[in-house]
């Protein structure tokens, strides 16, 4: 036995105990994957060489992530799971024509961008007196109205039509056109938006102040050409349609991690297995909710009852054999050479 034999096994013990640390790689590598506080994962990227497309390049500046081909909106989150984003838009608002005539505005175009009005992550909002709604291409796609008794007030993101009114949007858009039409008189006031759903709940912005802005979801498309692999325990790319509303849909490519992985499927090396299930001595199991857009969480993790004792039985048996055959190659190595070694 010799000393390259006995460090050999010391390289196979510091690896089994630094595994269960291990990381997802979220950016390609060399990348940075942070703008400021929000993440920025791979397919899009800071900079040309770490976004998969120009459609998909952010630009970060004062620590604040931009995308510079689509009209340069703010961005505030990257969805994996969902393949969504979250950016900034403009409210709507009819606060300077309160004498009840309709004001129609047009939402930023998506036009050929590789990007959707999300169908499942937003909600459609008016808040104020008045109604509003919602038109693609010259026809109704949703819309609500309000009522206000006098005295009554908007509170926050309870919207039951008192105020305030909501609804879905029954598919996705690449635009749309939004009517705006208050009451008369000084209650004639109102601000509509599609906003995400999320941060609607979560009210984590104020459409009451000059050039409000609120957070949108947006669907995010990739092609066959975009996608080369996922990451291993993903499998291929799956094929999904979103459905457009007029007989057409788009269709798009995405990567599903595996159940017991994390991290980013979209690169082929950004998956790892989940802490939970890494403690599992076989299988880890979840129930998985599938959402209309191809999204789905997880929910309710089991794993099989013996995993406590019988995982860190195993673990301590085995780094002890090799810590224990370390130590034996030493003491051998040190004994042939006539050298001794205090440990």
């Amino acid at each position: 036995m010799n000393l390259y034999q006995a460090s050999l096994h010391l390289l196979i013990f510091l690896s089994l105990i630094t595994t269960s640390i291990a990381n997802p790689i979220y950016s390609r590598i060399g990348c940075n994957d942070t703008c400021g506080i929000v993440s920025i994962p791979y397919p899009f990227g800071i900079g040309a060489d770490c976004s998969v497309n120009p459609w998909y390049i952010v630009e970060c500046t004062s620590s604040t992530p931009y995308l510079s081909a689509l009209n340069h909106l703010e961005l505030l989150d990257v969805n994996l799971e969902n393949q969504t984003i979250t950016v900034k838009t403009r409210t709507i608002s009819d606060c300077q024509n309160p004498n009840g005539v309709s004001i129609k505005t047009m939402s930023i175009d998506l036009g050929r961008s590789p990007f959707l009005f999300s169908k499942s992550h937003n909600k459609f909002v008016f808040e104020g007196c008045g109604n509003a709604v919602m038109m693609d291409n010259g026809s109704v796609v949703t819309g609500c109205s309000t009522y206000c008794p006098k005295g009554s007030v908007v509170e926050g993101p309870k919207c039951y039509g008192i105020n305030c009114c909501e609804t879905t949007i029954p598919h996705y858009l690449k635009s749309y056109v939004m009517n705006l039409t208050g009451l008369d008189g000084a209650r004639g006031c109102g601000y509509g938006f599609l906003v995400d759903e999320i941060s609607y709940l979560g009210g984590r912005f104020s459409v009451a102040a000059e050039k409000a802005s609120v957070p949108v979801s947006l669907t995010w498309i990739l092609t066959s050409s975009d996608i080369q692999d996922c990451c291993q325990g993903a499998g291929f790319p799956r094929n999904l349609e979103l459905n457009m509303g007029d007989g057409t849909s788009v269709h798009t490519q995405k990567c599903f991690p595996g159940l017991p992985y994390v991290g980013n499927p979209y690169l082929s090396y950004g998956c790892e297995v989940r802490e939970e299930c890494a403690r599992c001595p076989d299988n880890c199991y979840y129930d998985t909710i599938y959402e209309d857009d191809g999204s789905s969480r997880l929910t309710n993790f089991t794993c099989p009852p013996a995993y406590p004792k019988s995982f860190e039985k195993r673990s301590s048996i085995a780094i002890g054999n090799i810590l224990s055959l370390f130590l034996h190659d030493l003491y051998t190595f040190a004994s042939s050479t006539n050298n001794f070694v205090l440990l």
